[in-house]
This record gives C-alpha cells, sequence and structure tokens, in this order.
C-alpha cells in the first residue's frame, strides 16, 4: 500500500514539475518577444513633421533672458522667484534665481563638462561631472540641460533613435503625435494644435507609465523666432516647474566664463 502511494506521489511530483517547466518556458518566450525589434510601418506624414520641428530656430544658437521661475512640490504651496536666464545649445546654461526683496538667492550653470550648484543663503558651492547632463537631483523631473535648452530656444526635445506616426484626433480631440521605441512602446506623446504645432508632451517609461510631462503656453515671435511664453514642466511624484521667458534677447554675446562660476567663498 505505501509503495503504491509513494509511486503515485512520485508521478504526480513529475507531472507538476513538468507542467512548471513548460509555464516558466512559455513565459519566457513571451517575455523575450516583448523585447525583439517590431517591424512597424513608417509614416511619412509624422517623419515630414518631425523633420520640420528639428529646422526651427537652428540659427538660434544663444540666447538671454528674464524671467520668473515658479518651483512647487507636492503638498507644498508654489515659490515664485525672477531669474536671469542665459544659454548656448552646446550644453551651457545658466540660472540665476532672485529673492523678492533682492539679492540672488542659487545659481545653476552647466559649461558642458561640469554641473555647478551655488546657494547664497547657506554659502554652499557643489561642482559635479556632467555626465548626461541630467536635471534629475534638482528638479525632481526626469529632463537635461540639452532638453531645458532645447525648449529655451523653441524646439521639442525628440529622440532620435524611434519611430514616428500621427493619430488622428476623433471629435474634438486633438491630432497626436507618437515616438515608437524599437520594441513597440510609446515613449512619447505629443499633442499637436491646429497648424501642427507642438503644445503638449508626455513621455513614458517601458512600462507605459509617465513619467514628466511639458506643456508650452503661449507663443511669441523675437526677431523672427517663434518661441514659447512659457514653459510649464511636471515630474511624476508632483514636482512643477514653470519657466516664464520675458525680455528675450536671441544670439546675444556670452562670455564663457558665465557658465563656469566660481566658489564666492573660496
Amino acid at each position: 500500500m505505501m509503495s503504491a502511494l509513494s509511486l503515485l506521489y512520485a508521478r504526480s511530483l513529475r507531472i507538476l514539475i513538468i507542467c512548471a517547466a513548460s509555464i516558466l518556458i512559455l513565459l519566457g518566450i513571451s517575455a523575450c518577444a516583448r523585447f525583439l525589434p517590431v517591424d512597424l510601418p513608417s509614416d511619412a506624414a509624422a517623419d515630414r513633421l518631425v523633420a520640420q520641428w528639428k529646422q526651427t530656430n537652428l540659427d538660434l544658437q544663444r540666447f538671454k533672458c528674464v524671467g520668473k521661475v515658479v518651483l512647487k512640490g507636492p503638498g507644498q504651496p508654489p515659490r515664485s522667484m525672477r531669474a536671469a536666464l542665459a544659454g548656448q545649445v552646446d550644453s551651457h546654461l545658466r540660472i540665476d534665481l532672485f529673492a523678492p526683496f533682492g539679492g540672488t538667492t542659487g545659481t545653476f550653470a552647466s559649461d558642458g563638462r561640469n554641473l555647478f550648484l551655488v546657494m547664497y543663503p547657506s554659502r554652499e558651492y557643489y561642482k559635479s561631472r556632467f555626465g548626461r547632463g541630467s536635471l534629475r537631483r534638482l528638479l525632481q523631473i526626469e529632463i537635461t540641460v540639452d532638453d531645458l535648452l532645447e525648449l529655451m530656444v523653441g524646439r521639442i526635445p525628440i529622440d532620435e533613435n524611434q519611430l514616428a506616426r500621427l493619430v488622428p484626433g476623433q471629435g474634438d480631440s486633438p491630432d497626436l503625435l507618437e515616438l515608437i521605441d524599437s520594441g513597440g512602446w510609446i515613449r512619447q506623446r505629443i499633442t499637436l494644435d491646429e497648424s501642427m504645432q507642438p503644445l503638449k508632451s508626455e513621455w513614458f517609461d517601458r512600462r507605459q507609465k509617465r513619467t514628466h510631462v511639458l506643456d508650452l503656453v503661449g507663443f511669441q515671435f523675437v526677431n523672427g523666432f517663434r518661441l514659447p511664453e512659457r514653459i510649464e514642466l511636471a515630474g511624476k511624484e508632483g514636482v512643477r516647474v514653470t519657466v516664464a521667458l520675458e525680455r528675450y534677447d536671441p544670439n546675444a554675446e556670452l562670455n564663457e566664463r558665465l557658465f563656469a562660476p566660481d566658489n564666492p567663498w573660496s
């Protein structure tokens, strides 16, 4: 009797092992398939639109302007500060923030090799390698120095290695342009206005979760360049950063030392 039970148990265990192995193999094949390149048809109209956007303001290489920066964290009231901004499209950027009653509260700068942060009230000075130029630690938003510069010279950041496709709007919904990676995942979705210009952009990770959002509010023309009046960025943790561009001076003369501030207390 015991021997028959042992034999039955052994056979049942063998069947369970075979079933589990089969399920794991099928799951493995499915997971691999998700990461294999997807053969998607090209969209000529979407490609033309992206190429047109990339040509926007190509003669605009440098700028300086004044404006307003509004920072808002989750559960916190917004903080509004006047700002002086300067940039050069080769990863050079400087933002000086001013206190409401005068005096500089902080400076952020990039010279393409290093990132700088100066906090005047606490007398802190930081310098780090540029790396990818990510502003994640500073703004809590997945954006880089070059992305921010693109926005400030009137272009929208778009990944070069993705497939573009147009999605016509239904009813009152606007047209969309989606950027899709080699695995078939949507990585960026751009909302278009009636003239097929970007109004909003959303970025997604491979799990299709939204990482950050851009809204372009209003437009201005300065010396023939079409520029946003206000740039609004939101991260997934509820952080919001708004930059209003005022008194914009395109192709202004800039000193290289502007982008590499020295330690004022050394």
